[in-house]
């Protein structure tokens, strides 16, 4: 299949040349993983830029233009990437991979210590195979709708220009710019912490934890699904997937076992976190998260739960309160005024991380870092 189009072009054959099977990716942490299988054999195209976030992401036109010409397209969960759900469920043939639906999956609740396999307790997904029918009928570009609906009822929502960004804003920016106006949409909510109206709006953070990346397991999980696949739409190159695959766990599995260990000496240091995201590798690696300053990150805070994490901070003794770089670090800020908590920042998406075969690994060492700094 992988032939020199110069070569082709020679011969007067160009036209048979076999372009390199294109996987369509949610956000970073799928990006990873998935370039670490695909070598240079497939091409990786990411819906989420880098310094964006999958809690208040809405899709361009581009974007729905690369899901329809995907030989593959990979994601996390309904639940995380919803705006993916009804583009995907639109698509004429089933070409996708949701990482938490997968066989083999270590799910987590929030809040929970322990992780569960997918196939003992996998509530969240036990209508999976309904919700592509249930969305059958929806055209694929109205997968915004219902952001026109959810916010029906704010008519004070100026900041927003009558809500045409959920479907305007990002056109033809390949920046995502939704997020200049994010501190805007924080200070107009700010003492609502019940968020009423937006249950739709924002990742709820109840039930199972989507950020399945976080454990070494479920990456080698969605790697070996990502090597079947591959190998099906361009079998002239499974023993290149394969070898990547093999090659993949192996660096896991060797960085798991360093990472676990030299965390040891801060697993019982207490700590609070910008949002309820490590859940998967605090509890892999024995870390003790005392809190989250938001349920979700996309919500500011109000003055009462600021005063409860202010309280909880003296109660229990935090050393460290980590802020997000896709979040402004205001809040945390204000947390830590006055007293000699120290801040570090944890990116649950790896924005900075350079894309190659070791991506994933460098990502948990980045992890690993962020803790340690602040930690000891």
């Amino acid at each position: 299949m992988k032939k020199t189009f110069a070569a082709l072009t020679a011969l007067g054959l160009s036209g048979a040349v076999s372009a390199d099977p294109v996987v369509v990716t949610s956000i970073k942490p799928v990006s990873m993983i998935v370039a670490a299988i695909a070598g240079d054999h497939a091409k990786v195209e990411q819906i989420v830029s880098n310094n964006a976030s999958p809690h208040d992401f809405a899709l361009r036109p581009s974007d729905l233009r690369k899901l329809s010409n995907a030989d593959s397209i990979v994601w996390v969960s309904h639940s995380l990437e919803h705006f993916l759900t009804k583009p995907i469920a639109n698509l004429n043939e089933s070409k996708d991979i949701e990482w938490a639906d997968l066989s083999g999956v270590h799910l987590q609740n929030f809040g929970d210590k322990h992780e569960h396999h997918h196939d003992e307790d996998h509530d969240e997904h036990e209508d999976h195979d309904d919700h592509h029918d249930e969305h059958a009928d929806h055209d694929e570009h109205e997968g915004h709708d219902e952001h026109h609906d959810e916010h029906a009822d704010h008519d004070n929502h100026d900041e927003h220009e009558g809500h045409d960004e959920h479907h305007d804003e990002h056109a033809g920016h390949d920046d995502h710019d939704e997020h200049e106006g994010h501190d805007e949409h924080h200070d107009e909510h700010a003492d609502h912490d019940e968020h009423e109206g937006h249950e739709g709006h924002h990742h709820d953070h109840s039930g199972v934890n989507p950020h399945v990346w976080m454990d070494p397991h479920n990456a080698i999980v969605l790697a070996e699904a990502v090597k079947d696949q591959l190998s099906k739409i361009d079998p002239d190159s499974a023993a290149y997937y394969e070898e990547n695959f093999h090659e993949f766990e192996e660096s896991v599995e060797e960085a798991e076992h360093k990472i676990e260990h030299e965390l040891e000496d801060v697993s019982d240091v207490p700590y609070v976190v910008f949002h309820d995201a490590y859940g998967y590798f605090e509890s892999h690696f024995g870390l003790h998260n005392a809190g989250a300053v938001t349920l979700s990150p996309e919500r500011k805070p109000g003055a009462k739960t600021v005063a409860d994490i202010r309280e909880r901070i003296q109660e229990h003794q935090i050393q460290c309160i980590f802020s997000e770089p896709q979040f402004s670090p205001a809040i945390v800020e204000t947390l830590v005024e006055g007293t000699d908590v120290k801040t570090a920042v944890l990116d649950p998406l790896g924005g900075k991380i350079e894309i190659g075969k070791n991506a994933y690994v460098a990502y948990l060492k980045s992890l690993e870092a962020s803790f340690i700094s602040c930690l000891k």
